[in-house]
């Protein structure tokens, strides 16, 4: 599943970088539910105890997280280039 199947699903429409559609999500992603859609982009998708996150800022990347059940976050940002992004290994407010 891809972040672009996601987004057709809840019927967002959003010029993205085309490697942020592109980009591979787990299959709970299946059963995403829309949070947020303003300027920032937010979907999650339960995962047992945890919880998978997409968060979407066309200015500033593109977040894919696991939320884990004793508050600890780890995922990667996609920022504009292609090989450019970071890791993610603390909780933001941005994912609660």
């Amino acid at each position: 599943m891809h972040v672009k199947d996601i987004l057709d699903y809840l019927g967002i429409r959003v010029k993205l970088p085309q490697h942020w559609y592109s980009t591979d999500v787990a299959a709970e992603f299946e059963e995403a539910k829309l949070i947020e859609n303003d300027e920032i982009i937010k979907i999650e998708a339960e995962s047992g105890d945890n919880t998978k996150v997409i968060v979407i800022d066309p200015d500033d990347g593109m977040s894919v997280v696991t939320r884990f059940a004793d508050g600890k976050v780890i995922g990667v940002k996609y920022l504009d280039n292609k090989d450019d992004f970071e890791y993610i290994g603390k909780p933001s407010e941005l994912y609660f």
